[in-house]
């Protein structure tokens, strides 16, 4: 494969001798390629920044709301010649053996589940356009809509910020923060975050976190991990945040993660602390009947019809402390 400079013809064989090559003509790397490809916004027509090379040349819209509003608003057979050309290229060639979840399809900036439902009849359908089976394809279960404000929800030890349930009760824990036990337990367990603890555990904590998704799966269990933060909104979530992480990045790992370990790991950001309180008895108390399901994309219509309000929520005051030194026996429950 050759590589030609549109500003004097010359060919080259490899890109970094053709991008060496423009600092020649005196221009930038985005100068060049906005001045001779001119990539536009399909909706609006308006010419799309450079950020590096394959970034300018995998974007056909400056946000996924101008994506949204033009597979609306296009004719039908170019939307779905648009969604498979570009699954193609950004969901096949990752080498998935299964079509990914709301999650991952909504932070790779491709069309989301709605989208395809609308094009395609349904995400099912559009699979099958790849010969595949959606990675999370369980239907969300009637009981999801239940009480359970009254389980006994056990909380790790060493929860440092921990949620307050109607019934709770400290245990140390070997997987995750939150877990029931007796007849309720189904080999599930919560692991909560912050927002900011999220970006630290899948970027500088990868593989102190990815060694106790390992552990879970060794226990034949499954780990959601609830981040309290809105899905919808976390551009801004991130800006109000001391420490500034770089989002794309962010969520490379987390699709990576959700990609390799589907079957013992997933995330959902539950929107806040309250909603995380509603939203953790839920997920233990049904386990299995939610370990095949995109809890998240549920979750989004949930929040999206009851209305996501900024609400107040009652926390224990934060001690600085060391992590327990006692010992007992470790299994799914740790001993005390």
């Amino acid at each position: 494969m050759s590589f030609e400079c549109k500003e004097c013809g010359e060919n080259f064989t490899f890109l970094r001798s053709l991008h060496a090559h423009i600092k020649k003509h005196g221009l930038y790397l985005g100068d060049y390629y906005v001045k001779h490809f001119q990539k536009k916004d399909k909706l609006t027509g308006d010419l799309i920044p450079f950020k590096n090379y394959k970034q300018y040349f995998a974007t056909d819209f400056n946000n996924p709301s101008n994506m949204r509003e033009w597979c609306k608003t296009a004719p039908v057979e170019e939307v779905k010649e648009y969604i498979v050309n570009t699954f193609k290229k950004r969901i096949l060639s990752k080498g998935l053996q299964s079509m990914p979840p709301a999650i991952y399809l909504e932070t790779a900036g491709l069309p989301d589940i709605d989208i395809c439902k609308t094009v395609f009849g349904s995400y099912s359908e559009t699979c099958k356009q790849f010969g595949m089976l959606p990675m999370l394809s369980r239907q969300l279960p009637n009981e999801f809509n239940n009480n359970f404000e009254d389980t006994r929800i056990f909380v790790d030890t060493r929860e440092q910020n921990p949620l307050i349930f109607k019934n709770n009760q400290q245990l140390k824990l070997d997987v995750g923060d939150y877990a029931v036990m007796g007849e309720d337990f189904d080999y599930t367990f919560v692991d909560r975050k912050s927002y900011q603890d999220f970006c630290s555990t899948v970027t500088n904590g990868y593989r102190r976190f990815i060694k106790e998704i390992e552990r879970c799966k060794s226990l034949e269990s499954f780990l959601f991990v609830v981040v309290e933060a809105p899905f919808d909104d976390l551009e801004n979530e991130n800006k109000k945040n001391f420490k500034k992480f770089k989002l794309d990045y962010v969520f490379h790992q987390m699709r990576e993660i959700q990609a390799d370990y589907s079957d013992c790991c997933q995330f959902i950001f539950s929107g806040s602390r309250q909603d995380s309180i509603d939203l953790i008895p839920k997920i233990l108390v049904l386990g299995k009947k939610l370990w095949r399901v995109d809890l998240q994309y549920f979750w989004n219509k949930k929040i999206k019809h009851n209305g996501l309000e900024s609400r107040q929520t009652k926390t224990k005051k934060r001690i600085q402390r060391y992590k327990p030194v006692t010992r007992g026996e470790r299994g799914v429950f740790g001993g005390k």
